[in-house]
């Protein structure tokens, strides 16, 4: 029951697909500015030096990996003939080859280098969160936060490597931040309230630095279902420690308000102390790096 809660309040991973015409129009758009900026001029190189237009490639793993992008990257394979071996989502060993391809060289190559960085992004983001899942401990599960540098193709990274998208856009549902705060002199309990009678959406979370923030949200949420609310509740736990969250917790369950709430914990988390977040019984954990800093996976297309 918990679980699809979670899942209902920080996964979009449904949106995420071409069959989607926001998502499309966006991957579209994304492509067609790419292309622009690397075929100002034409590919003058393959012009000057390639005379046989026919050809065939492989694009081939060079290291273990889960493969993302595939779906992103039929765009631009059109007007080839494609023989995929691997799907997104699937685990990928060095060497293996992931799809093979034929036609026009001049194809090829023009948009090598886009599908290229595209497939080794997705694919390094959708890596870092399976690796991430096997160092968590209980029921906690991994998200991303906005921090993107592609956007939704990052976020659709995220989704395929099984984790959690967060909020795609600020529509998405109502994120009660410590400027939020401070511009309201404080007064958690008004914002509480205020975002609770939004009608636009139900997802409502808060932002906490402390023991003593949480726990005034958490009671505010309580009075708030007491008085049937029909929102979902979330307190994002923002840069406290794996100890402190754990006290934390610990107090608002022995108030008996842990019922109405999820809990998120976010900033100062990486890869070492993941695992320490994950037992202090928080129900997700997001992470910046994954999408700021993600490392590419070594991917290769190869002329055969």
């Amino acid at each position: 029951m918990k679980n699809g809660i979670i899942y209902e309040f920080w996964g979009r991973s449904k949106l995420l697909n071409l069959g989607n015409k926001r998502y499309s129009d966006y991957v579209k758009n994304f492509f067609e500015d790419k292309l622009k900026d690397d075929m100002i001029n034409k590919d003058i190189t393959t012009k000057i030096l390639i005379k046989n237009n026919s050809a065939r490639a492989s694009i081939v793993a060079k290291e273990d990996g889960i493969l993302s992008g595939m779906e992103e990257c039929s765009i631009l394979f059109k007007g080839l003939k494609v023989k995929n071996k691997k799907k997104d989502g699937e685990k990928i060993k060095k060497g293996q080859v992931i799809t093979e391809l034929s036609g026009n060289i001049n194809k090829f190559l023009g948009v090598e280098r886009t599908i290229l960085n595209v497939l080794q992004r997705m694919s390094g983001i959708a890596t870092i969160i399976y690796n991430l899942n096997k160092k968590i401990k209980n029921n906690c599960k991994i998200a991303a936060t906005r921090k993107t540098l592609w956007g939704l193709l990052d976020k659709k990274a995220v989704s395929t490597g099984k984790g959690l998208t967060h909020r795609l856009n600020l529509s998405d549902g109502i994120l009660i931040k410590d400027n939020h705060i401070k511009a309201l002199n404080n007064d958690i309990k008004t914002a509480l309230i205020l975002a609770d009678n939004n009608k636009k959406t139900k997802f409502v979370e808060i932002e906490v630095a402390n023991k003593r923030q949480a726990l005034k949200a958490a009671l505010t949420i309580s009075s708030l279902k007491n008085k049937k609310s029909k929102k979902i509740f979330a307190i994002m736990l923002d840069n406290m420690s794996p100890k402190e969250i754990k006290k934390t917790i610990d107090e608002i369950k022995s108030k008996k308000l842990q019922n109405n709430v999820l809990f998120e914990a976010s900033g100062n988390i990486n890869e070492k102390n993941i695992a320490k977040y994950s037992k202090t019984g928080i129900d997700i954990i997001s992470l910046g790096f994954i999408t700021h800093s993600a490392k590419a996976l070594d991917i290769a297309l190869e002329i055969k």
